[in-house]
């Protein structure tokens, strides 16, 4: 008789587990925003390549960008009011400068607020050529 009871306990709780697997495997996954940006160069800098902007959460963007520094090893890189015509000098969101040709940043901004129209993303010639401008990407 308690065999049978255990029997029945543990047939019930693998019939739960199983249904709240396949229930959670059901469930909808919120969908992750996620842009891919080409880089212009800017008077002929010979820097090109991409920015992604992807969702992290609700206050958290990651920006990462892809670019062939073109004999630039160490590129400040910023977030800027304007537009890559018409660019603020002071940045809104500093990014992690691009070294070697890559760099990610996990940006205190929700995706809305990064890629808002009114801003571009910019690449520095280096720390000490920051009024050098050798890529941009408007958002």
């Amino acid at each position: 008789m308690e065999q049978r009871r255990r029997t029945a306990r543990l047939i019930g709780l693998t019939a739960t587990l199983v249904a709240g697997a396949v229930l959670v495997g059901c469930s909808p996954s919120p969908e992750v925003r996620s842009v891919t940006l080409p880089l212009e160069q800017i008077d002929d800098s010979g820097v090109t390549g991409s920015v992604v902007i992807t969702e992290v959460d609700a206050t958290t963007t990651l920006v990462t960008v892809d670019a062939d520094p073109a004999g630039h090893p160490d590129m400040p890189a910023h977030v800027h009011p304007g537009s890559c015509a018409e660019l603020i000098p002071q940045p809104r969101f500093a990014l992690e400068n691009i070294v070697d040709g890559r760099s990610s940043t996990r940006v205190p901004a929700s995706f809305d607020e990064i890629t808002a129209p009114g801003q571009a993303i910019n690449l520095h010639e280096s720390n000490a050529a920051l009024d050098v401008y050798t890529a941009c990407v408007d958002l």
